[in-house]
């Protein structure tokens, strides 16, 4: 005898997971942008990344179709965060809890244009090109050939020395 079937009936199976992203990390964090990813979420087609300086009320957001992305347009000696969420054909995870990263104070660059002016037996001006963005220097000057330095500072770019030996 043959087995007899049932009426049919329907189902559905659920939809596969979207999980948040998990290792988030920065890379390559510069004055004024940084790579920021995580670890890769099976499934998943794109993520949505938002970051905010830490402390802000709004979030800047953002999406890749990888799972890195390279921030640009920061401030820099200024701490982040960011979090990361998983787009998947069927639905979108949570965001991912914060992770931050610092960026670095602008390096100055050195001064240029060195020269003395207005230099008697026991004085001069030492003189030299403006920094952008220095707020003072430190000038270091010795009698040629010996070991010690005196130091001085300076708010402008310029500074009077005395007390030379003739």
């Amino acid at each position: 005898a043959l087995p007899i079937f049932t009426t049919s009936s329907n189902f559905s199976t659920t939809a596969a997971p979207c999980n948040s992203p998990t290792g988030l990390n920065s890379t390559g964090v510069t004055t004024n942008s940084a790579t920021v990813g995580a670890n890769s979420v099976p499934n998943a087609t794109s993520y949505n990344i938002q970051y905010r300086a830490v402390g802000a009320s709004s979030w800047n957001p953002t999406t890749s179709s990888t799972v890195t992305k390279t921030l640009s347009g920061l401030n820099a000696s200024t701490s982040y965060e960011f979090q990361q969420q998983a787009v998947c054909p069927t639905n979108t995870s949570a965001f991912s809890a914060s992770s931050n990263f610092s960026t670095p104070a602008p390096v100055c660059a050195i001064p240029s244009g060195l020269n003395s002016t207005a230099v008697t037996n026991a004085s001069a001006t030492l003189n030299w090109t403006a920094v952008s963005g220095a707020s003072s220097y430190v000038i270091q000057y010795r009698i040629t050939g010996t070991a010690s330095w005196t130091t001085a500072t300076s708010t402008t770019t310029s500074k009077a020395i005395s007390g030379l030996t003739a």
